[in-house]
Parts: structure tokens; sequence; C-alpha cells
């Protein structure tokens, strides 16, 4: 069964790359022409991510990686762009033709890693409110981070159809904060709430390369979803929002 990569550096950066961050151990679904995988880091981030590839089989399959950067770091060592894996039942073989060949094993499928969060009841929930989010907000937004060095927490919240974070702490006493607009244009209606997010799904998005992202929330359950596309690759974040 051969899995062809036509864009070797997209598929490590844009879909493996953030999957390490969030998990070691990933499952892979691979159909027709996608990969996909869902990831959970033990917090309130959530990633499902898919990629474009050509898979020569009449079958979707799935396959286990024990170490998902360990994958990374033989497929970086690659000089070709496009490459074809060929995937048997235990391990990943490829092989140039030129003497550049890596065998990497694979876990049996009993082992393959489960998040808690069912991506497909995406589509039946109401957004109420979106708005465009660039990647020149979110590192003006991090670069205060130093600043406020007790944090973990990012509050989202709505103002005169402008969208602010604040970051810091509101459990802790006499923390310092930092507030900043992200968005100049809020679409739908404006936030009656406080979404309280992990600062880490913003450091985790600032590794991409994107120019920016499309943010929808849902106020019934308090959740963010963050949408990326870059090349063949499609990047949906989930946050829920901490209890105050």
């Amino acid at each position: 069964m051969i899995l062809k990569i036509n864009n070797k550096d997209s598929f490590i950066k844009n879909f493996l790359s953030p999957v390490s961050r969030l998990i070691t151990s990933a499952t892979l679904d691979i159909g027709d022409d996608f990969v996909s995988t869902l990831a959970h880091n033990n917090s309130n981030i959530f990633l499902k991510a898919e990629c474009k590839v050509e898979w020569e089989d009449n079958n979707d399959n799935i396959i286990c990686l024990p170490d998902t950067n360990k994958l990374i770091k033989i497929l970086s060592c690659l000089d070709e762009e496009s490459i074809e894996l060929n995937i048997t039942n235990n391990c990943i073989n490829y092989n140039n033709g030129k003497g550049n060949r890596f065998k990497y094993h694979l876990f049996d499928d009993s082992l393959q890693t489960n998040t808690p969060f069912d991506f497909d009841k995406i589509n039946t929930l109401e957004l109420d409110t979106n708005f465009t989010f660039t990647k020149e907000s979110n590192n003006s937004m991090l670069k205060a981070l130093p600043f406020v060095t007790e944090t973990s927490k990012a509050y989202l919240f709505t103002e005169d159809d402008r969208v602010f974070v604040e970051l810091g702490d509101k459990k802790l006493q006499n923390t310092d904060t930092y507030t900043t607009v992200i968005s100049d244009k809020l679409h739908g209606e404006p936030l009656s709430y406080e979404l309280i997010l992990d600062v880490e799904l913003f450091r985790l998005i600032s590794t991409l390369n994107y120019d920016s992202a499309e943010i929808y929330i849902n106020s019934k359950f308090k959740m963010l979803l963050l949408k990326l596309s870059i090349d063949d690759c499609k990047l949906t974040f989930v946050s829920t929002s901490y209890k105050n």
C-alpha cells in the first residue's frame, strides 16, 4: 500500500508538527485522497488535522504512530519533495532507489488513540459569533507574555463590535494584565461573557505559516473554533472555556 505525499515540507510543518505539539502517539486515518487525525493535549485544546495525499489502495486504513516527532525527524532527512511511503501492517518503509531508505515501525491498531471530542457534531452547532484573526495580531499579543509571567489564560471578550483579549489570571491576587484588540470587525452576536482560553492555543498557531484564521464561537457551550487552511492542509482547533 503506497501513500504518496506531493508536498513533504507542508505535510511536516502543517500536519505532523501541530499534532506533535499536542500528543506524542497519533492515529492516522487514511482515505482515498486525504489523511486525518485527532489530537487532544489533556487540557481544553482539541485539533482535527487533515492533509491531501494520494493513497494507492481500495480501502481506508488506520495507522498508529508511536512517536510523531520521530517520524518528523526522519522525513526531514529526505531531500525529495514528493515521496512515496510503503505502508505494511507494522511499519512504514521508504526507499528512493538511490540508497536512501528507512523503516519506521508502527503500533498495533488496538493501541490507536482516541479523543473525547466528537468533531462530527461541530456541523450541528449554531455558531453565533465569528471574526478574522491575523497572524500579525497573534504575534503582537504573544509579545506581551513576558510581562504577564504568571498567566496561562487569555480572556476573550467583545466591545463596540471589536474583539479583545486580556492576558492574566483573575483567580490570582495582584497579577499584571495586558489587553489588546485582536479584531476590529465582529460578525454575529457580541459576547455577553468572557471566553477564558488556554494561551497555549495561540502559541501553537504562532508556529504556523498563515496570514489569517477564521474564528467561530458557540455561546451555548462557550466553545471556540479556529480554522486554518495552509497549502494542502486544513486545521480545526476547538477550545472550551475555563470556568470563572
